[in-house]
């Protein structure tokens, strides 16, 4: 059965949802650079750097996705983002246990 949605969709929304997630990240880096700024911890400046760059590198990623003329499994780009969601709740614990 041929999929409903025009040519192109699946793409698209593969590209958003990139997007979403590099939104994702960039909060989260913006938060802990606002926890560090009042909390006068300069070490959790290094987490919050860290943070920018992935959300920098998947934003960089859903624009490549985007472009792609079909969408394919992504297994290597889901794994990556596995353990950057795991290692971003370790030290989120860390932040919380040591501040």
């Amino acid at each position: 059965m041929p999929s409903p949605d025009p040519p192109g969709v699946a793409r698209e929304r593969t590209g958003l949802a990139w997007e979403r997630s590099a939104l994702a990240y960039g909060t989260m880096a913006a938060i802990i650079l606002g926890v560090s700024a009042h909390r006068h911890a300069p070490a959790l400046l290094f987490a919050s750097a860290a943070l920018g760059i992935v959300a920098l590198a998947i934003w960089r990623h859903s624009r490549r996705a985007y472009e792609q003329p079909a969408v394919e499994p992504q297994l290597r780009e889901l794994a990556l983002l596995s353990v950057a969601t795991a290692l971003t709740a370790v030290v989120a614990v860390v932040a919380v246990v040591a501040t």
